[in-house]
Order: C-alpha cells, then sequence, then structure tokens
C-alpha cells in the first residue's frame, strides 16, 4: 500500500524514472551531486526531510568517490586505491492506515555521508602547514616536514545524518533533520585540532492541488573550527575575536592559533514547485534557493534560481534547466568577491539493449562576471567558468570531477528494487583496451546502490 502510494505521488509530479535512485546518478545527470534542483530523487531528503514519504523503505550505500587526479601507479608498481567518504543508512516507513493515502511515519539514519559545509569549512581553513612525520634511513630515524597539499584542518568523524517525516494523508508532508560531524584533539586538555558542524533541517512538501506540488525547507546550523601549530613564531589571525595581523613576528609567541570558526552560523532556504504538463508527461519546475554564512571572519551570500522542466521519454527521462547564480563575500580574506552569472544544465538516461542496463550523460555550464579587490588596492574583473572545485579566484578547468562540464554513467536496475550506479571516468571511452591488459587509472569514480523492501 505505501510503495503504491508513493508512486502515485510521484506520477501527479510528473516525474517516475529512477525514482530509487543514487548519488551517483545525480552525479552524473547534471554533475549537481549536492542537490537535483529540477527533479525529484532520494538524495532531495538531505536537504528536504519531508521527502522520505516519497521514498519509504529503502537501504543505501555508497562505496565513496575517487579523486580525480588519483592513479593505481605508486613507484613503478600497480597497487589498489580506496574511495573516499563511503556511506551507508536507510529509511523505515510505518503506515497508520490500510488506505493507500493514510497517515504515514518514516524514521531515517545515515552514516559517513560528507554534507556540502564540510567542504566548504576544509577550504576555508586553507592548506599547507600540517606537519607530517616519515621514517629516513635504516636506523628508523623520523623527519618532520610540511606537506604544501594537505588540508590544515582535520578532517570530521562521527559524520550521522537522522531524520523523521510524518505524512499526514492528505497531501501535506513534513520532515526534520539532524546532522553532526566532529573531531577535537586535545593535548594537557589544550585544543589542537577541531572541526564541527551541527546542522538542523525543516521541510515541508504540500500537494496543492492535482498536478501541483510545493516543495520548501531550511537548513541552518553552526560550525567550529581552528588548529593550533609549534614553533611558528606569528601572532594569532584570530583569537577570542581579537584580530592581529598574521605577518607580525611576535618573539615570545611560540606557536600559531589559527580560528577559522568560533561558532559562525549558516543558513539555507530551498523552494520549488512542480506543476504537472501532461503535453510533455513531465513537470515545470520554478526554484530558488538562498544561503547565507559567516565563516573565518567572512560573510558569503549565495542566490540561485530558475527554472527547468523534467519529462518522461520513451524508456528514459530528460531534465534541463536554466538558473541564474550571484555570489558575494565580504570581509575577512574575500576581498570583496562579487560573481554573478548564469547556469545551463541538464540529464538524460535511457534503458539500452535490456531493461535493466540504462546509460546517462549529463552536464552543466556556468559562466560567471567576478570583481574583487586585490591587497593593494586594485580593482579587477574577469570572467570564470564551472571547474572541479570552484578554486579561487578563479573556477578552475574541467577534470572529470564532481562540478565539471559533462558526466557519463550506466546503471543497473532489478525488478525495480536493487539500483546499482557507476559514474565513469570521463576518459573510459578512449582507453577501453584497458578493460583487457588491465590500467594503471581508474574505470569508475563513484559506485552507490539502494534497495527498497
Amino acid at each position: 500500500m505505501m510503495m503504491k502510494r508513493a508512486l502515485a505521488v510521484i506520477l501527479a509530479a510528473g516525474f517516475a524514472v529512477g525514482v530509487y535512485a543514487t548519488d551517483a546518478r545525480v552525479a552524473v545527470m547534471g554533475r549537481q551531486p549536492g542537490m537535483p534542483y529540477f527533479y525529484r530523487d532520494e538524495v532531495s531528503v538531505f536537504i528536504n526531510p519531508a521527502d522520505m514519504s516519497l521514498y519509504p523503505n529503502l537501504i543505501y550505500g555508497s562505496f565513496g568517490w575517487m579523486e580525480h587526479d588519483n592513479v593505481s601507479l605508486e613507484q613503478g608498481q600497480l597497487k589498489n586505491l580506496q574511495p573516499k567518504d563511503p556511506l551507508f543508512g536507510g529509511m523505515i516507513s510505518y503506515g497508520f492506515s490500510d488506505e493507500e493515502s493514510g497517515p504515514m511515519l518514516s524514521i531515517g539514519a545515515f552514516l559517513n555521508r560528507r554534507d556540502y559545509m564540510v567542504d566548504k569549512l576544509i577550504r576555508a581553513g586553507g592548506k599547507g602547514s600540517r606537519e607530517f612525520t616519515s621514517s629516513v634511513g635504516a636506523g628508523g630515524a623520523t623527519n618532520t616536514y610540511l606537506d604544501p597539499d594537505a588540508n590544515n584542518l582535520v578532517d570530521p568523524i562521527g559524520k550521522f545524518d537522522v531524520m523523521l517525516g510524518y505524512d499526514m494523508g492528505n497531501g501535506f508532508a513534513m520532515g526534520l533533520g539532524f546532522y553532526t560531524a566532529y573531531q577535537c584533539e586535545k593535548d594537557n586538555d589544550e585544543i589542537r585540532n577541531e572541526t564541527a558542524i551541527y546542522k538542523g533541517s525543516i521541510g515541508i512538501n504540500y500537494n496543492i492541488e492535482q498536478g501541483l506540488d510545493l516543495e520548501a525547507s531550511v537548513n541552518g546550523g553552526v560550525t567550529n573550527a581552528r588548529y593550533l601549530r609549534d614553533g611558528v613564531g606569528v601572532g594569532d589571525y584570530k583569537d577570542d575575536n581579537k584580530v592581529i595581523d598574521n605577518t607580525t613576528t611576535l618573539p615570545n609567541l611560540k606557536y600559531l592559533k589559527r580560528v577559522v570558526s568560533n561558532g559562525d552560523y549558516f543558513l539555507r532556504g530551498d523552494l520549488r514547485f512542480f506543476s504537472a504538463v501532461p503535453a510533455i508527461n513531465g513537470s515545470f519546475v520554478p526554484q530558488v534557493s538562498l544561503t547565507y554564512m559567516t565563516l573565518d571572519l567572512a560573510s558569503m551570500t549565495d542566490v540561485a534560481g530558475g527554472v527547468g522542466i523534467n519529462m518522461n521519454i520513451d524508456r528514459g527521462f530528460f531534465w534541463t534547466g536554466l538558473q541564474g547564480i550571484y555570489n558575494q563575500e565580504s570581509g575577512g580574506a574575500s576581498l570583496g568577491r562579487t560573481r554573478i552569472g548564469a547556469r545551463l544544465s541538464f540529464g538524460i538516461e535511457r534503458n539500452i539493449v535490456w531493461d535493466w542496463f540504462l546509460i546517462r550523460v549529463g552536464g552543466q555550464k556556468e559562466f560567471q562576471y567576478m570583481t574583487y579587490k586585490t591587497t593593494d588596492g586594485i580593482n579587477k574583473s574577469e570572467w570564470v567558468e564551472n571547474g572541479p572545485n570552484k578554486k579561487e579566484p578563479k573556477l578552475d578547468v574541467p577534470d572529470g570531477s564532481d562540478g565539471d562540464l559533462v558526466g557519463l554513467g550506466f546503471g543497473i536496475n532489478i525488478d525495480n528494487r536493487l539500483r546499482i550506479d557507476f559514474v565513469a571516468s570521463e576518459d573510459l571511452p578512449y582507453t577501453l583496451t584497458n578493460l583487457i591488459s588491465g590500467s594503471s587509472y581508474h574505470l569508475f569514480n563513484r559506485v552507490s546502490a539502494t534497495y527498497r523492501f
């Protein structure tokens, strides 16, 4: 009964294909693994927990993702590489009535999911001051060195999601979610490394009338992040809200305490409508998203809004959308950076040869006009485009990672219950001989699966 009811709701919104899928599918279908703005997918529950009512009784897992520049060749020898950020979890629902439209309670929990705020916090901490120790020589002597590519902040552990959703049975569903990620390293009760995120979310899913759905959600929370380095001999950058020149040498100071976040906060709101359009067997979807956060003595505002469509095609599914995007940073080391532009994205998937096998492609293109002021007071401007990590001050160049221009993926669907999705490395079509001869590179960079019961 619950599955029939969930499918009926999704069909009313004009979306039937790929109901139960994974982050690997979303990463290909538009290169936006964090949030599918113009269609529904199970990863939407991390932004709007009210969507749990659409995906009852689901188990989900992911092996994680491979870094785009990782190779399996080290000192001339092939070796196995382990993907990053594997996760697993599930959602269970209980209906209080035998009726298909009766009330339903859903609970969910996921372990080790890497939230988008983790990456923002780690990136704000910068790189290059982490100390590592290696053995030198046969005598077992050790050598301490700084890795210029290592993040200054430690990665949090204990990443955990818990969600609760309730469908009232009259077309209105609501949900609550909580996420935490935490790590704290101390020496004699003194904090040396800390990275912490505490986030709450609330959302609704309201069937206004037949063929018209409203989704709205708010996410917000606080962060704490700092690191301490011995023997640096420079002043505190931020300590107890007091700012000191980071380049000034203080002979009586034997360490550097760098506070990236001291109870800084973030807030995000999302709103979208799904309006069924029978003529295209799909939906028209307007949406808007607003994010505001304080971090590292700076404030950041992100706005994205636009329109899109999704539609069922013969043995497949297609979507596309156009968004205007605006980003402003002020204070701290941001140099007053402002970006304004547009994003065009699409995704398409189709069963090929067999009903259980799918192939999918997707992509996005961002153009942004950026203005900022250098440290010596010179006003600068330039055009930038999307890349993997949106590095500053440019957005970098395409290299096959999430956020890139195009993606290729494959899916396996067994009786619409077991789904396994793959994101292919972008050089796969050029290196098919590696399937036989062996490869020093990986063929896929993300693998995940769901099973509904």
